[in-house]
């Protein structure tokens, strides 16, 4: 059937094959198949990165396609590159790659000689290790075996400073430049000729016009998943930046979703899984639902329409593979082998009569609440707001009211009361500020320290090191503030006072102490007040547990972990 086809030919233009042919259907529908494809209606030609350069030619090779000499080469050069990997994925450097190591004078592990070898020769990637592993010192490593001349770290702002220790405690002799302080301030900062330049996200939407006007050798993106929401401002303007290598840094690639990772891979390798909607329509599996007409808060009338939600997934081992090429993950318990395994333990606490009857009669409230809500997504979104306070009746009745009492932070005391000894410490997470707040008065005999939102940089990091230097200080209450790129090895117990819905949120918070140049057990305590909310939070984060796991093992479909209008009604009796 393909025999009338005239005109079948393959080039190449800057970083894209150009596929021509004559239409036909048959073949439009070939070519739909092929990772990363776009159509260019005004040239009327087909365009595919040419990472995906063997694909593109398995595919239409067979089908009669001929193409430019240059072809040829570039399949050779990808290759060779592709031998490479897999020669340095394997450990296998030879002497003149040692002597690069060598030279940056940074004490790399052998895995991170890997991960950064993985980096410098793919020029740019998604380095997921989990939290722990180093991914700072990788990237840096790689900035210097590249002799980088300029290089843009953008981070949450909390990090800034922490990213500044870690370049002047590897990289004594760089220049530094940290940006921050007022507009007029900011312009002069990004006018010093420095090598690493230090902004975190928010700077995008002010400063993106002076980053613009610098020639970055690269752009290092930390905890990646900030721009994972491709609508997301941060996430469109970072791709404005334009950096010769990209390097994305996340222990949690996979945030709570497949998408998740899409942008991430899109900001270091424009275009190689296609655009957003293909890789939808690829890897998800999409549910149409009738939303039903309704009136909003103001009186107006809003149509029904329909919408299609993601209710799971499919295609994952073609996905693992498919990311293979533009990231290197490695999990801490395969790389770090004397790394103490992680303990967990639940402890169950029972509600008083009082408790208890407060909280069924925050239950009633939400359930009346919810009454006039008849369209299922916004009953969901609605109930999901009104649910945190239930959290927080199992928290303290304190946060909901004037009564002071909580069977929690009882159980918490007596639990502190058996393991803090022998030069002990604990990290105690809560999501709510106040209850941290609470914290610090209850447990004063801890002489405990706070990190969360209120806490500014300076005394933060004052924190910091009295936490890890201080063993008068036994007790660090943290909110999720404190829940990335910290170094607390000086704990070995964390206590997740109330439990996050995001499992990476989890692991992250675990992993501020359970990570490289930790020499003891690392024992992790939950916090379940029975037959309340709490309960049904450990059932969602192992399924989404288990979610995360498979896009890197063989199952080829899962269910996406989804809260159900059925689920919210049984939280609510």
């Amino acid at each position: 059937m393909l025999k009338n086809v005239s005109t079948k030919y393959i080039s190449e233009k800057d970083d894209n094959l150009i596929i021509c042919f004559d239409y036909n259907p048959i073949l439009v529908s070939i070519i739909k198949g092929i990772t990363g494809r776009k159509f260019d209606a005004v040239n009327k030609v087909w365009t595919v990165p040419k990472q995906n350069i063997k694909q593109v030619l398995d595919t239409l090779l067979p089908l009669g396609f001929s193409y430019d000499p240059q072809i040829q080469e570039t399949y050779q050069e990808k290759t060779l590159l592709k031998n490479k990997i897999e020669r340095i994925l394997a450990g296998n450097f030879k002497q003149s790659e040692i002597d690069l190591f060598e030279k940056t004078q940074l004490p790399l592990l052998p895995f991170q000689k890997i991960g950064s070898g993985f980096l410098c020769v793919t020029g740019s990637s998604l380095l997921a290790d989990s939290p722990g592993c180093g991914k700072s010192i990788q990237s840096l490593a790689t900035t210097l075996i590249r002799e980088a001349k300029k290089v843009l770290i953008i981070c949450p702002a909390t990090l800034k400073l922490s990213w500044k220790d870690e370049l002047e405690k590897w990289i004594s002799n760089a220049k530094i430049t940290v940006v921050s302080g007022t507009k007029k301030e900011r312009d002069e900062l990004w006018k010093e000729d420095s090598l690493y330049y230090l902004a975190n996200y928010e700077l995008l939407l002010k400063d993106l016009p002076e980053m613009q006007k610098i020639d970055w050798d690269f752009l290092i993106a930390d905890e990646a998943t900030r721009i994972s929401n491709i609508k997301a401002k941060q996430s469109i303007l970072i791709k404005k930046i334009k950096a010769k290598h990209i390097i994305a840094l996340t222990g949690t690639p996979l945030n709570n979703k497949i998408e998740d990772v899409y942008n991430v891979i899109d900001l270091c390798n424009p275009g190689v899984l296609g655009n957003y909607w293909s890789f939808i329509n690829k890897y998800c599996i999409k549910q149409n639902i009738q939303l039903k007409d309704k009136i909003n808060k103001d009186g107006k009338f809003i149509r029904g329409r329909k919408v299609s939600l993601i209710t799971g997934y499919k295609n994952l081992g073609e996905l693992k593979t498919t990311l293979s090429d533009y990231m290197i993950r490695r999990k801490k318990e395969e790389v770090l082998l004397e790394l103490p395994p992680k303990l967990y333990e639940t402890v169950y606490v029972e509600f008083t009569k009082e408790e208890k009857e407060i909280y069924k009669n925050v239950q009633e409230n939400i359930v009346s609440e919810l009454k006039e809500l008849t369209i299922d997504k916004q009953y969901l979104n609605e109930a999901m707001v009104k649910i945190v306070r239930l959290k927080q009746v199992c928290d303290s009745l304190e946060l909901v009211s004037d009564i002071n009492q909580s069977s929690k932070i009882l159980a918490l005391k007596e639990l502190l009361g058996d393991i803090l000894h022998d030069n002990s410490k604990v990290i105690v997470f809560s999501q709510f500020s106040t209850l941290t707040d609470i914290l610090m008065r209850e447990l004063s005999e801890y002489n405990p320290l706070l990190i969360s939102g209120k806490i500014n940089q300076e005394q933060r990091n004052e924190n910091i090191r009295l936490f890890n230097e201080d063993d008068k200080h036994k007790v660090l209450c943290m909110t999720e503030a404190g829940s990335m790129g910290i170094n607390l090895q000086r704990a070995n117990y964390v206590v997740h006072f109330d439990l996050p819905w995001s499992i990476s949120k989890k692991i992250q918070r675990e992993d501020r102490c359970h990570r490289k140049g930790q020499v003891k057990n690392v024992t992790i305590y939950q916090l379940i007040v029975k037959d309340t909310v709490d309960e049904y939070i450990i059932k969602v984060l192992n399924k989404k547990e288990q979610l995360s796991d498979s896009i890197l093992g063989d199952s080829e479909r899962i269910n996406k972990v989804k809260i159900s209008k059925a689920d919210i009604n049984k939280l609510l009796k």
